[in-house]
């Protein structure tokens, strides 16, 4: 089977794209006939199976392996500006420069139209040909009532649509940071926000435009880029409109106020088509589609999440079942769960837009759901809980104060390419979930995160790493230099005067590691920072980071208390 991800999508917005996309499927449309007579023999070598897409675009039913339709990465060689043509599907969608696109954006309109029902796909076969819905959408006259019926049943179809619409229905505006931190699976890697006060925050210390466009435009999480994308397509079909936000935050040294472009209001139009999705007055409920895809992305036992959580919709699709009598049936399925994770399925999959009600402490999905089946090769393959995962289950246990989207620490602490939402994520625990004052710097020549309390100042490096941080000496080298910056505060030595972060009652500093796991000899190097810096410090992973914090805003610790804890040069265990 063929690893493909659909349920979600970034970066196609344009209806009229998606409509040439799906006529790609329809025998002798304009668009099927300018591909096999002029685009593809022009753009498409031999290399890349020309003849092969040709005779699939001829055929009487037109099925396609989804190979030729989203085509090859950027062979050696080439950048992605000047790739050439790989695939059917990058040849009708136009470039800004070139005819045709690369593979990324081919790959999000093949997602966009699979996800919403246009087109079917076969697993077995890694092969897509067009549904009815897609063929009646296909052969529509543009802008037409037709069409838009059948584009209103497309979108409704798809949860995350509802679930933006349900956020928005109160006629608020909001932007895409704070419905991003309500879509999608609680405490999981592939579903992360930006925590929109640290935005804030760099907008406020931003000098020139180029940093402020690259913090509004560039700046998201995953679950962000799916609110800016689908967002996109709803203001197409007169559902939300766009309107800068003005939003305002706190950051301890200073209140700043911005504008977030980002930001969406429902229409009139959008409220009415809601009762569709929701079958309320005399409107029929729209079926969901929910693929089994969709219901984890990155975690590396997201096949047994994926499982598990089809085994609940299926499950509570039948009727109002309690947590315990989830459990007792997903023990049927070979899945020992405990009630914390079940709850936080739960709301999980009201985040991606699945209807639950909930009666007397029993919970039922109120929506149809079509297209969810576990595959068949996924069905005899040994799907099993990943120790990650184990080990989140465990924790999760013990967070009764803590929000349990931050749980996603254990996730990102042990990925090697996320050291900027690791950043985030940790700086947003510590000064919006806890009283910390501070904020992530993490720009050059900066520590990645200050915070401080009353007269206590922490000064921290994030490390996110696959198989365990061991602190090397150049990074502790860094530290050091933080430290002495800190102590002399003179601008020769950084003219950023990143210190000015604390405010100046602070007057005891420590420092601190965080990260997945810690290995070697990062202990010495603990030692030899306090040793040459004659302030201490401690390394602290991100488990015992998120313990530690449970038990300061259960108020068990202090947070003079907590501060001790790094006075050791060890590593803190909770």
């Amino acid at each position: 089977m063929a690893e493909r991800t659909f349920g979600w999508v970034q970066e196609a917005y344009t209806i009229s794209n998606l409509k040439n996309v799906i006529r790609v499927f329809v025998p002798d449309s304009a668009v099927n006939k300018f591909l096999k007579e002029d685009k593809i023999p022009r753009l498409i070598s031999n290399e890349y199976h020309k003849d092969d897409m040709i005779k699939y675009l001829d055929s009487d039913k037109i099925c396609i392996p989804y190979a030729l339709l989203k085509g090859k990465g950027t062979p050696k060689g080439f950048t992605r500006s000047n790739a050439p043509c790989s695939g059917i599907i990058q040849a009708v969608l136009p470039g800004q420069r070139k005819e045709y696109q690369s593979d990324w954006p081919a790959d999000s309109f093949l997602r966009w139209a699979i996800s919403i029902g246009f087109l079917d796909y076969d697993r077995g076969n890694d092969t897509c040909s067009i549904s009815e819905l897609g063929n009646r959408y296909a052969v529509s006259i543009d802008n037409s009532s037709d069409e838009k019926e059948i584009l209103t049943e497309a979108f409704l179809s798809y949860p995350p649509v509802c679930r933006i619409l349900n956020l928005l229905e109160a006629g608020n505006i909001m932007t895409k940071f704070e419905i991003g931190c309500q879509l999608g699976f609680v405490g999981e890697a592939g579903f992360t926000s930006i925590p929109q006060n640290l935005i804030l925050q760099g907008l406020s210390s931003a000098i020139t435009s180029e940093e402020r466009s690259k913090l509004l435009s560039d700046t998201e999480g995953t679950s962000d880029k799916y609110v800016r994308t689908i967002c996109a397509w709803l203001k197409s079909v007169g559902w939300v409109i766009q309107i800068p936000k003005s939003v305002t935050v706190d950051l301890g040294y200073l209140t700043h106020t911005d504008i977030i472009p980002q930001s969406y209001q429902i229409t009139l139009k959008g409220k009415k088509v809601l009762k569709y999705a929701t079958g309320s007055s005399k409107f029929k409920r729209i079926d969901k589609r929910v693929m089994w895809d969709m219901l984890s992305t990155k975690p590396s036992d997201r096949n047994y999440l994926r499982n598990r959580r089809t085994y609940l919709i299926k499950y509570l699709t039948i009727s109002y079942r309690s947590l315990d009598e989830i459990i007792a049936h997903l023990k049927t399925k070979g899945m020992a769960e405990n009630k914390g994770t079940i709850s936080d399925d739960i709301q999980g999959l009201i985040n991606i837009g699945i209807n639950i009600n909930k009666s007397n402490d029993k919970f039922k999905i109120m929506d149809n759901i079509i297209g969810l089946e576990i595959p068949v090769s996924i069905k005899s393959d040994s799907t099993s809980k990943s120790d990650i995962s184990v080990l989140k289950d465990d924790i999760r246990k013990r967070l009764n104060y803590i929000n349990h989207k931050y749980l996603v620490l254990i996730d990102l602490g042990y990925d090697g390419n996320a050291n900027r939402d690791y950043e985030l994520q940790t700086a947003d625990l510590l000064t919006n979930e806890l009283d910390f004052k501070g904020a992530r710097l993490g720009d050059t020549r900066k520590p990645d995160i200050c915070v401080y309390y009353d007269s206590n100042g922490l000064i921290i490096d994030n490390k996110a790493y696959g198989k365990g941080y061991s602190l090397p000496i150049k990074q502790a080298d860094e530290m050091l230099r933080y430290i002495e910056e800190n102590q002399k505060r003179d601008k020769a030595l950084n003219t950023n005067e990143w210190w000015k972060i604390f405010d100046i009652a602070v007057s005891k500093f420590n420092f601190a590691f965080v990260s997945g796991e810690f290995t070697g000899g990062f202990k010495d190097r603990l030692e030899n920072i306090s040793h040459r810096s004659h302030i201490n410090g401690a390394a602290i992973n991100s488990v015992n980071l998120l313990l530690l914090s449970e038990e300061i805003k259960s108020g068990r610790l202090s947070y003079n208390e907590a501060f001790k804890k790094f006075d050791f040069n060890d590593e803190i265990i909770i």
